[in-house]
């Protein structure tokens, strides 16, 4: 294991993170998934091995997740709160530059990060994973997502949406299961779906699309093959908005950082050290 777990407080918030190789000179900061039970361990764990001969990685936990507080804002998109926590987490670590990874969840909410005229995070290229920004998700998938109430089999379940195959993650299972016991997190990322009987709220005008189409900040998106939970060839569909970004499918499925970390990593450093660069 090539890294360490610490905790720091970022914007007013516990935040915990993991951490390898500070002494390196470029900065790779990743961000988790969404789904119940994740962290940045059982997420980036195994990519971070790979990747820690060559960057400083840091991975923090999203509001919600893991040894972070468990916050809820009921008056905003699920990733508007957790853009500014993040900017804060960079502030607190004196992150000025660095290449964002992130994975289904956390690659929409770098990509909605990257396209906010506010710049909140320092990102020199960035990398998603499954991560849309929002657009492009099957429905049944996104509700599939949403069932859970903890057990072994629940955890699994959910493991089987982002892996084509959970033969050899028991360990990975057991993790998640322990995990989304945790005090008051089931509760976070249930809580938000909750809705005023008494009042309408339709949902607001979104111009994310158009707004990524002015990027100008080097991006990959990288669609897994065998992916049960995005439409096919969106990572087309969102690469052909903007000169800046380009497509790559891979023979995996929703989370091949989960899947194959070795490929992964290969995927980020040559991104970096190539067409990023």
């Amino acid at each position: 294991m090539s890294w360490t777990r610490s905790t720091i407080d970022a914007g007013g918030f516990h935040t915990g993170y993991l951490e390898a190789s500070p002494e390196a000179k470029e900065t790779v900061v990743l961000i988790h998934d969404g789904g119940y039970g994740t962290t940045a361990d059982l997420c980036w764990g195994e990519v971070i091995d790979h990747l820690a001969d060559k960057y400083h990685v840091l991975a923090p936990e999203l509001l919600g997740w893991g040894e972070t507080d468990k916050v809820v804002y009921f008056d905003r998109p699920p990733y508007a709160g957790r853009i500014p926590h993040i900017a804060a987490f960079c502030r607190a670590m004196g992150v000025s530059s660095a290449t964002f990874v992130g994975a289904s969840f956390g690659g929409s909410v770098l990509l909605r990060a990257l396209v906010d005229a506010r710049r909140p995070w320092p990102i020199d290229r960035a990398i998603s994973i499954s991560g849309t920004g929002g657009p492009f998700r099957d429905p049944k998938g996104t509700a599939a997502l949403a069932e859970y109430e903890p057990s072994l089999e629940a955890a699994e379940r959910m493991t089987g949406l982002i892996v084509r195959d959970t033969a050899n993650l028991s360990e990975h299972i057991r993790r998640r299961y322990d995990n989304s016991l945790a005090a008051g997190h089931w509760e976070a990322l249930t809580a938000p779906r909750l809705h005023n009987p008494a009042t309408e709220r339709p949902a607001p005008a979104d111009d994310f699309l158009d707004r990524f189409a002015t990027l100008s900040v080097p991006v990959l998106l990288v669609e897994g093959r065998h992916d049960p939970l995005l439409e096919d060839g969106w990572s087309k569909k969102l690469a052909d908005l903007s000169p800046s970004a380009r497509s790559l499918i891979v023979d995996y499925s929703h989370e091949p950082n989960i899947e194959a970390p070795a490929e992964t990593a290969r995927i980020i450093s040559e991104f970096i050290e190539g067409a990023g660069a």
